[in-house]
């Protein structure tokens, strides 16, 4: 028979099977060693294991204090008084001070992968020393010569180390090292004995330690997966949960949109019926020669003519602006701008129509202020929004401020503040959107159309730069233009005397 056809011999099927049993021995090794010290991906299971024993376990050491005295009195028969309260006393000194010390550490919280090791390490050392002073009632309690004691104690302890698998079988490294203590009282004692009927109790011993150490690992699988479960299950209802939150709030947006995209399409066709209607009714009469020879009237109508003219077109500029933005199509003609005479020009263009409308109006901008690398017609066109915005919504007496300066930070930054009437938090939130206004038509006649904000921040982004808003109601509003350091040009040297 060729070599390929051969059968494999017996000893590959051993090496299989050794190699079977390390494997699966490190992986159970890692499941103790993770429970005490895990890592970081593995640190909310060592906290379930920690948390489903604590609460199988919260109220076992009063018991087993208490059952040390009852032990103690079901061996009156064999063992000395002196043995027995001896250790019934010493026993659940040691296990009341481990539970308090346990019950203590509970109290404390166990969220960061510290404290998650901190009490894995603290669980390993209370277990043994609790479990060692219950199991140490086969030394103490152990009569030579009576062999009816020497299967009392492997019954007694055998019982509570069924109880102890149930209740720890959850948190690997205490299982282990339960059973682990178990297995040597109960099988060293008889052990070391000379009698027939103690090697077969010992014997007995060490294949129910064994069945049961079986049984822990089982158990664990299953309260494992148990975790698992819970935890996908957490994570599906959280993540869903967050995903309702966001589509609650994508869905107020796109109502917040809708509603500003009516408001919008009311307020242009005002804005754009006004002064069309002006402009024909006026030209109108002009063509018609309604006054006859009075030419200053026809010039006074030519002056309305020009003005809804003029308002048709920033109005058509702010669209076309707006369209060029969300399109990406926007080009800028950038060249080294003075952001201080914009602020100047826009101070004494509006200065008389802030006094007809009874406002202060400031201006806030250190002198020798750098020049940026920016579009200036962009820039204008910002600073100019802003303060008609300013201007629009605030009321009698208030005061409105154009101020720029240069940041800590290399950055210059400018905007208007104003004292009116001031922006809702949830307006806020679509204040710069497309169509989104901040504040409520009835607080002017001119009525806005929601271009305005959209505006800035799209030419503030086309120059690498961002906008803030803050803003309360009642208490005034302030945006801030910023743009970023490497547009600010260097600041000009001062001449010295």
């Amino acid at each position: 028979m060729s070599a390929l056809h051969a059968r494999p011999e017996p000893a590959g099927g051993v090496a299989r099977a050794v190699r079977q049993a390390r494997s699966r021995f490190r992986a159970l090794w890692g499941e103790i060693s993770h429970s005490v010290w895990p890592r970081a991906e593995d640190a909310w299971m060592a906290a379930a294991e920690l948390e489903f024993y604590r609460r199988s376990t919260q109220h076992g050491g009063l018991v087993m204090a208490a059952a040390c005295f009852a032990v103690a009195q079901s061996f009156a028969t064999s063992t000395g008084s002196g043995a027995r309260w001896g250790w019934a006393a010493s026993a659940a000194a040691v296990i009341l001070a481990a539970y308090a010390v346990g019950w203590y550490y509970s109290k404390h919280a166990t969220e960061s992968l510290e404290e998650i090791r901190a009490a894995g390490v603290r669980q390993a050392i209370l277990v043994p020393i609790y479990t060692i002073a219950w199991c140490s009632m086969s030394v103490f309690l152990w009569s030579p010569d009576v062999p009816l004691n020497h299967m009392a104690l492997a019954m007694l302890l055998a019982a509570s180390l069924a109880g102890s698998v149930a209740m720890s079988a959850s948190h690997p490294a205490s299982a282990a090292l339960s059973l682990s203590v178990y297995a040597v009282f109960m099988v060293g004692p008889p052990a070391f004995s000379n009698t027939t009927l103690d090697h077969t109790i010992a014997l007995l011993s060490a294949a129910f330690v064994a069945l049961l150490s079986v049984q822990a690992v089982v158990q664990f699988a299953l309260t494992k997966r148990l975790f698992t479960l819970e935890h996908e299950r957490s994570d599906v209802v959280e993540g869903l949960r967050l995903a309702k939150q966001e589509s609650d709030g994508e869905r107020a947006r796109a109502a917040a949109a809708g509603r500003a995209k009516s408001q919008f399409l009311s307020n242009m066709n005002h804005d754009l019926r006004t002064p069309m209607n002006a402009i024909l009714g006026f030209s109108e009469l002009i063509k018609q020669k309604a006054f006859g020879g009075a030419i200053d009237k026809y010039a006074e109508y030519a002056e309305i003519i020009h003005d809804s003219g003029l308002s048709l077109l920033r109005l058509i500029d702010d669209m076309l602006d707006l369209a060029r933005i969300e399109g990406g199509k926007l080009s800028l003609r950038e060249s080294d701008v003075s952001v201080a005479k914009i602020m100047g020009d826009l101070f004494a263009e509006n200065e008389e129509k802030a006094l007809e409308a009874r406002l202060s109006l400031l201006r806030d901008v250190p002198p020798g202020l750098p020049l940026v690398y920016a579009d200036e017609r962009a820039l204008r066109q910002i600073a100019s929004n802003l303060l008609s915005n300013a201007l629009k919504y605030t009321p009698v007496g208030g005061r409105v401020t154009l101020f720029a300066r240069i940041e800590q930070d290399g950055r210059l930054v400018f905007g208007v503040a104003d004292t009116g009437i001031g922006i809702s938090p949830e307006a806020q939130l679509v204040v710069f959107e497309r169509f989104g206004r901040g504040r409520p038509d009835v607080t002017s006649a001119d009525k806005g159309t929601g271009l305005g904000l959209a505006i800035v921040k799209g030419f503030a982004e086309a120059h690498d730069g961002e906008v803030k808003l803050e803003s309360a109601p009642g208490a005034g509003t302030r945006v801030t233009v910023y743009l970023p350091a490497d547009r600010v040009r260097t600041l000009p040297m001062r001449k010295t005397g």
